[in-house]
């Protein structure tokens, strides 16, 4: 019996990448969390590097905690505005923005239990899905990588089995991975 493959040339590299911390600055940065669009502001070059990936051939997801929303600090609208801001900023470099909205500290039930907040990796699951929904294409987790700048980040990806790239490093040195491979 004989077993078949994909094809190889659906496989496509992914770069997942946090928003807050990574790509625009956050709380450490800011002084305050991004609750709206007044406070989105990129980090210098983000928009350029994220630009390389793409032309490297990767598709670009965010993936992003915004426990805000559950906790009642921002509305869904000006998150979504926030994120709209962001792919405006990055001049549409991103194929997806992933947000979770819950947080464990919420008083609803429905907003403090998922399975896309960060350390989990139904989010990276999702956007994925989604995607290869429309483009035919299959993301193999050993030709991505997920850049991000907490632990939750990082526990995120080693669930998920992709490389993981701290954010400073991947903004101040971290070249395109352009090679198809392990």
């Amino acid at each position: 019996m004989r077993v078949s493959q994909t094809p190889t040339e659906m496989r496509r590299r992914v770069l997942y990448l946090d928003l807050d911390g990574t790509v625009r600055k956050g709380f450490d940065e800011l002084g305050r969390f991004v609750n709206g669009p007044d406070d989105v502001e990129l980090f210098d070059g983000v928009a350029e590097r994220i630009w390389r990936y793409r032309d490297g051939g990767y598709r670009v997801i965010a993936v992003s905690n915004q426990g805000g929303i559950a906790l009642g600090h921002m509305t869904l609208e000006t998150c979504a505005a926030a994120m709209q801001k962001t792919q405006r900023l990055t001049r549409n470099g991103f194929d997806k923005i992933m947000f979770c909205r819950h947080h464990p500290q919420a008083t609803d039930p429905e907003h403090a239990v998922c399975w896309c907040r960060k350390p989990r990796i139904g989010g990276l699951v999702e956007t994925a899905l989604s995607l290869a929904a429309i483009t035919a294409e299959f993301y193999p987790p050993h030709l991505a990588l997920f850049v991000g700048d907490r632990p939750e980040d990082e526990q995120c990806a080693a669930n998920a089995g992709i490389p993981f790239m701290w954010a400073k490093d991947w903004r101040d040195h971290g070249e395109p991975l352009l090679r198809v491979g392990p």
